[in-house]
């Protein structure tokens, strides 16, 4: 019915449209089927899972997007072999290449080979195997992408050419997280971001160089001296860093950038690691419920400490907010980082169900704001270089409080008050004083606090339609903004303090 509407399918070509309703489709079937194979699980009632368990917690995916779970290159083997939602392990496929067409960067004193060798370390029979590749250099493969990988002819070429050997499966056992690309071992001291040839939401899933050059950038400010600064004036906050990356070159020495690897800090190790749970996953509601596994986790804090379950629900969102929004805010307005903190990259740690601290992925990500780059020159000089995302700062409070604030946020706000623990209006109300306390406090820069309380609407990703165009984000769009539309801001309405 909706593509029918005259005025929605005027704006995308007969082909878009098919394709948009062939993705809605299989996601659907998709959300359908692990919904079938995980049932109700509800891990957030008993206790505090870690950090991979609440990964996996996930099971529909982006929560405002028309095709959320549609993975068209993914058979529904492939969905549940690699998908986080099935919480299945598997092993990396590793080849031994000739150190001729590896290239990448890192930071120092780190070396990708190094690293490369410290995943493998546990793993004797693999190394020997490597071992037997002389003068080759050992690299991790997601097993899925290996597989397309090698039916490429410029792939075939160097496999014939014996300047890459397939060394077999092996190391640690690996899990998806929840953006399928990226896995996590307990026994890594690294997170792998993997290209994926395949398109999830609005983007294909493949990395590019100046994204991985981006990451170097964005992990050198955040753990130097504007990131021991950053930390002093936000403790709760830890940025997961992304030091590395490599790629193969073709034959002609061009970068194959379906085969790159990025390397992320991973806190979240060995046994004692601490628990912590993606915003999307506490968020996402029980299927054919109202009650999500935030609210599940705010009746378990009630009833062990004999609280109310409405007073409950107040403190958590306003621990949450000075916990997991805040510093977001304070980096934008003080330091000029712009985190793209979305459902899926804002990480909550969790300590008696309560919000105890903030993880945030996507280095690759992060932007800048425009004002700020004098400033944060002086730490890295190639900050806001070509590839970099840099924004003014009217229009970075934009695309920052859409992935903050609506995404985020307003998520949290939705899930308590649809499962009946409080009222909307006072969760806004509560938002809106922690905002104005924020604002009543020196800082560099006003855009974002002041758009955030004063609009009278905020920009929202058009989600619909960019899938219904068939747009992919990372390498059609120039002016994010443009696809965006506006909605009334809930925080302009100062009735609610």
């Amino acid at each position: 019915m909706i593509l029918a509407d005259p005025d929605i399918a005027g704006r995308a070509t007969a082909k878009s449209r098919l394709t948009f309703l062939r993705r809605s489709l299989a996601s659907i079937a998709a959300i359908a089927d692990a919904t079938a194979a995980r049932g109700s699980s509800r891990p957030f009632s008993e206790g505090d899972p870690d950090f991979i368990d609440a990964e996996s917690a996930l099971r529909f995916g982006h929560a405002v997007h028309p095709a959320p779970m549609s993975r068209e290159e993914f058979t529904h083997t492939d969905s549940a072999r690699f998908g986080h939602e099935y919480c299945n392990a598997f092993k990396l496929r590793w080849w031994a290449v000739d150190p001729t067409i590896l290239t990448g960067g890192s930071v120092e004193p780190l070396d990708v080979t190094e690293m490369v060798r410290g995943l493998a370390a546990s793993d004797p029979q693999l190394l020997a195997r490597a071992g037997k590749q002389q003068g080759k250099v050992l690299v991790p493969m997601h097993p899925w992408q290996a597989v397309r990988l090698m039916l490429e002819d410029r792939v075939e070429r160097l496999f014939c050419a014996g300047r890459i050997v397939d060394v077999g499966l092996g190391g640690p056992a690996w899990q998806a997280t929840t953006s399928l690309r990226t896995v996590h071992s307990a026994e890594a001291e690294w997170m792998l971001k993997f290209s994926l040839s395949l398109r999830l939401t609005n983007s294909r899933r493949i990395v590019e160089e100046h994204e991985c050059r981006r990451g170097l950038s964005v992990h050198r400010l955040v753990k130097g001296k504007l990131g021991d600064a950053l930390q002093r004036r936000c403790p709760t906050m830890t940025v997961l860093g992304e030091p590395a990356w490599f790629g193969l070159r073709d034959e002609d020495g061009r970068l194959m950038t379906d085969t790159i690897v990025s390397f992320r800090e991973n806190p979240f190790r060995g046994t004692g690691s601490p628990p912590a749970a993606v915003l999307g996953a506490l968020c996402e509601r029980h299927p054919g419920r109202t009650e999500s596994h935030l609210s599940d986790l705010v009746h378990r804090i009630a009833r062990d400490e004999k609280r109310p379950v409405e007073e409950t629900a107040r403190f958590w969102f306003e621990r949450f907010l000075e916990t997991a929004i805040v510093p977001f805010i304070v980096a934008f307005s003080e330091f000029g980082l712009l985190f793209g903190a979305h459902q899926q990259n804002l990480v909550v740690g969790l300590a008696g169900g309560w919000p105890n601290a903030l993880y945030f992925r996507d280095c690759q990500g992060t932007g800048y704001v425009e004002e700020f780059l004098p400033r944060l020159r002086e730490f890295v000089p190639e900050a806001g270089q070509a590839g970099d995302h840099v924004f003014p700062a009217e229009a970075a409070a934009k695309l920052f409080g859409y992935y903050l604030v609506v995404n985020g946020a307003f998520a949290a706000v939705a899930a308590l008050a649809a499962a009946g623990l409080t009222n909307e209006n006072d969760l806004l109300a509560i938002f809106r004083r922690s905002l104005e306390r924020l604002a009543a406090t020196p800082m560099a820069d006003r855009s974002c606090v002041d758009y955030l309380l004063n609009a009278p609407t905020l920009a929202a990703k058009g989600n619909f339609l960019i899938a219904l165009r068939d747009i992919n984000e990372n390498t059609e769009v120039t002016d994010p903004l443009a696809g965006y539309v506006e909605l009334p801001n809930p925080l302009h309405v100062r009735e609610y303090a």
